[in-house]
């Protein structure tokens, strides 16, 4: 039994949270709630910020064994991926591609630098602002059409991935979704 078990765990649990989200933004995204666009647009962003946070504290439980410190009490996803940088840059996820040769990892998903953007920026759409800046804010700009594409970004990270651990030698793989070529 490795010392991951535990912890791969919990990731597996945080992933199937993270399924059930993407899955509630194609309801929305569908037009199947009877929810106005601008409710729907802020739900979708709502979403969109727990998947950031659900990715960010997946990694903090899947390397569990990191000497993490206030981590265990942070929320704010920037801030857990930016430490855990510090501690073990290979933390963050790979999308993983089935190839005739084996599993090919890909970085060029949903990367660590999307993770804190987006982050930000369902922010900014999700929160009015002050009295100062609540007539000058743009947040308003982010439409259906940025909500799929960062949705998209986000499953092509995590529909089939890989975690490599801290020592160097732990690799696990997990999907989302229910392959029937397996």
């Amino acid at each position: 039994m490795s010392k991951y078990t535990e912890a791969m765990d919990f990731y597996s649990v945080l992933m199937h949270e993270a399924k059930r989200r993407l899955l509630a933004m194609d309801t929305a995204l569908e037009g199947k709630t009877g929810l106005p666009e601008v409710a729907v647009r802020e739900y979708c962003f709502l979403q969109l910020r727990m998947l950031c946070e659900l990715i960010a504290l997946g990694c903090l439980t899947a390397q569990g064994d990191l000497q993490t410190g206030k981590l265990k009490d942070e929320y704010r996803a920037d801030k857990i991926i930016r430490r855990l940088q510090q501690l073990h840059p290979d933390f963050y996820p790979y999308a993983a591609t089935r190839t005739k040769a084996g599993i090919e990892l890909r970085k060029d998903c949903f990367t660590k630098e999307e993770l804190s953007k987006l982050y930000w920026k369902c922010g900014d759409v999700l929160h009015r602002g002050t009295v100062e800046t609540l007539w000058s804010r743009k947040s308003g700009d982010a439409g259906i059409e940025e909500i799929r594409t960062w949705k998209q970004k986000i499953e092509a990270l995590l529909s089939h991935h890989t975690i490599l651990m801290a020592d160097g030698v732990t690799a696990a793989t997990f999907r989302l979704w229910e392959d029937t070529d397996d």
